[in-house]
């Protein structure tokens, strides 16, 4: 006849496993609120300096869409607000004549830890960018 484990071996692999099934729920949880969050980003038209020193003018009017939501319309030196869900994301401009048609669009793709920490976009630097 074969011989059962102790007791006490027994119960140690009982909290070795609990143990680890709770580090890989706390490690799930963790990934998931952050692939899940939704950051509010600040978007502004605005004119701005660029690395090279020149000075650039804001865009007259464009529609920006983050990762197909809803678009947000922009004059020139005017600010809406989107939301970004997760990490990375792709961003739409598109530049708008007198008929509010688009007429030139860009797409640029961004993450969260390239912001800074209000979450300010200009909307202009990135259609420059996105070239």
């Amino acid at each position: 006849m074969s011989q059962l484990p102790s007791r006490r071996h027994v119960i140690l692999k009982h909290i070795l496993v609990n143990c680890i099934l709770i580090a890989l729920l706390i490690a799930l949880g963790v990934w998931c609120y952050t692939q899940g969050k939704t950051y509010k980003l600040s978007l502004g038209n605005y004119a701005f300096t660029g690395a090279d020193g020149q000075d650039y003018p804001a865009l007259e009017a464009v529609e920006v869409s983050i990762d197909g939501n809803e678009p947000v319309f922009l004059l020139e030196d005017d600010s809406g607000t989107g939301d970004a869900t997760g990490r990375r994301h792709t961003m739409l401009i598109e530049l708008l004549d007198e008929n509010d048609k688009p007429i030139e669009s860009r797409t640029i793709q961004f993450n969260i830890a390239d912001l800074n920490d209000k979450l300010d976009v200009n909307v202009a630097e990135l259609w420059l960018k996105a070239k």
